[in-house]
């Protein structure tokens, strides 16, 4: 039998506010090139040892990020894409909700192209489950997801650059008017 192991309240503490002072900075300033160890554990008030002892670098730092908003983001949301019924309505309001709280740092995130291949996955497997649960053709399946994923990720970036002023219920049932 095996036992998992506790994570230190500490170390969690400690790996949460690196964390956030690297969203702050990224928020400030997006040019992550910019963005060094010693203006991470300034903002949060941590020393270099600290960091070091939780990510191997920036980049580790960064990566770990990045799958902590994709792991929220499934937990949240998941299936994303079910948009024939009120429930389901709701369901992609709440992916369109998450994207509204986290839009300044996820437009920061938008300007790399891994994070947008890697979003564009989950939306198509998101896609694929949709359409294998309605018994479509699978010839359609493999056309259809492409492009809902790729129309669902433009219309997300263009209304977090542009449209932030129009509610996610608004930006929903323009979405769910396009996909019928």
């Amino acid at each position: 039998m095996t036992t998992s192991k506790k994570q230190d309240p500490r170390a969690a503490r400690s790996k949460r506010l690196l964390k956030k002072a690297t969203v702050d900075i990224l928020i400030e300033n997006p040019d992550i090139s910019k963005l060094t160890v010693q203006q991470i554990t300034k903002r949060a008030e941590l020393n270099r040892a600290t960091f070091y002892l939780h990510f191997l670098d920036i980049n580790d730092l960064l990566r770990q990020l990045v799958y902590d908003i994709f792991d929220n983001l499934l937990l949240e949301t998941t299936p994303i894409l079910q948009i024939d019924n009120k429930n389901n309505r709701d369901r992609l309001i709440l992916f369109l909700d998450y994207f509204y709280q986290h839009r300044k740092l996820l437009a920061v995130l938008f300007e790399h192209s891994g994070f947008k291949r890697k979003l564009q996955m989950i939306l198509k497997d998101s896609i694929v489950l949709q359409r294998v649960r309605e018994d479509s053709d699978s010839k359609e399946i493999v056309l259809s997801m492409d492009i809902l994923a790729s129309s669902t990720l433009g219309i997300i970036m263009w209304w977090l650059k542009d449209g932030v002023h129009f509610s996610s219920e608004y930006i929903a049932d323009q979405m769910i008017e396009l996909y019928r």
